[in-house]
Parts: structure tokens; sequence; C-alpha cells
């Protein structure tokens, strides 16, 4: 990619891979995280060392390493920082002092180097590669819990962002399948309250709002309102039908 494109233009580029791999999820991660690590052409090589250590941490945490995950992460890279500065940083990291960091101390090299506005699209990216086996196990959605945390999210959030990654089947004698699915939509469960559901959903249409948008690419703003779309329509088929 370096020598092709302009910095300027990398993350328009990443939006194809973001949304091949993540869906509008994807897509929209994709725009947002990149468009932050590119602010400074030759930004500190620690913010992307300490990212990849984590997403290294997190795909051992399973207790498997699954190659489907460790190509999302290489793809990832790719398409952020080309092929050139992909390998760099994956060499640079074999022999570099972060290798023996604690998750703590990566994650607060991740807080030092960008801005929280950009937290929700790496917590985004951390289970877009736990989910690309077709399942987040414990010991990954423990690690991604603990970065959350650590980004000063709550529960319901971080439980918001996974339920964008997870398919939800229900065997629930109380709802239906399409009431279940409405509240994994807002990072719900069956039993959630009234007042959750509607706490869900200011949340997640604040963040999804086309108006955050303004000003950008016309494809991103259209990703944006597909998914707000979504997060509406969630919540009024829940005002209409879940008790």
């Amino acid at each position: 990619m370096v020598g092709f494109f302009d910095y300027k233009y990398y993350k328009w580029v990443a939006i194809i891979p973001g949304f091949i791999f993540g869906d509008i999820i994807g897509a929209i991660a994709a725009y947002f995280l990149i468009q932050e690590v590119m602010i400074k052409k030759e930004q500190d090589i620690d913010f992307e060392m300490a990212l990849l250590r984590i997403c290294s941490m997190l795909i051992k945490s399973s207790g498997a390493v699954e190659q489907v995950e460790v190509n999302t992460v290489r793809r990832f890279f790719q398409s952020t920082y080309g092929t050139n500065r992909t390998n760099k940083i994956f060499k640079e990291v074999k022999s570099s002092p972060l290798r023996h960091y604690t998750l703590n101390q990566l994650v607060a090299i991740i807080k030092e180097k960008t801005m929280p506005t950009k937290y929700y699209s790496i917590m985004q990216l951390l289970y877009q590669i736990a989910a690309a086996d077709g399942i987040i196990s414990k010991g990954e959605d423990e690690l991604i819990v603990f970065v959350g945390y650590e980004f000063q999210f709550t529960r319901e959030r971080i439980d918001a962002i996974k339920s964008q990654f997870v398919k939800v089947k229900s065997s629930s004698k109380k709802y239906n399948q399409a009431t279940i699915q409405n509240l994994s939509i807002l990072g719900l469960k069956g039993g959630a309250t009234k007042k959750e559901v509607k706490s869900a959903y200011r949340t997640l249409a604040k963040e999804f709002h086309p108006d955050k948008l303004a000003g950008m690419n016309q494809s991103i703003q259209d990703l944006a309102k597909e998914k707000f779309q979504m997060i509406q329509e969630a919540y009024e088929y829940l005002e209409k039908n879940y008790e």
C-alpha cells in the first residue's frame, strides 16, 4: 500500500477490508481507528506495538491460537499501516520491552497515545478478532471486559459492543426470537427492565447518531445511518412488544 497511497487516503482504503471482515461495524471501526492513528505520519510506534501485543494476548487467551484470528489481526494492520510498516511493527515487537508488559501497562500506553473518543473503535476491533473463529471464549471475553473497564466503560456498554458480533439464538419460552434479537442489538438479554432498554438505546443512539459524522465521506455516513436505523427499529419493537 505504501508508495501507492498517500497517508491521508488510508482511512478510505481501509473501509473496504473493514466492511468485508466486520460488515457495517467493521467498516466504521476501521475508519475511526485509522483516522486516529494516521493523524501523524510518523506516530510513535509504541502505540502500534502495544495494540499488537494486546491483540496477541487476546488470541492466546482462549487457550488455543486460531489462525483465522491471527489473519484478522494481520489484515487489520496491513490495511491500516501498509505492508512495509506492518512488517516493521511485527518485527520490532519481538525485541521490544513491551513484550514483557502486563495487559494493564499496555492499555496505559493506548490511553496515553490516543483520544478517549477512539476507545469504542478499539473495543470493536478486539471483539471482531475474538469472534473471527465464530466463538468468543470466556478467556477472550474476560480480557476484553478488562480493557473496557480500564477505558471506564460500563458493563452495559461493553455488552452492547459485544452484541454487535454475536448472533443470538433464542431458547427462551418467555421471549420469541424477534424479542431476543432486538434485545441483543441493544446489548441486552431477556429479563432486562424497560428502564435498561431505554438507557441502552440512548447510549447506542448517541454513539451512532448521523450528526456525529457530518462532513465525513458519504459512504461512512450511509453505514452509520444503517446501524442507527437498526438501533431505532430494535427500540421501537421493544417499546411495543416487550414487557
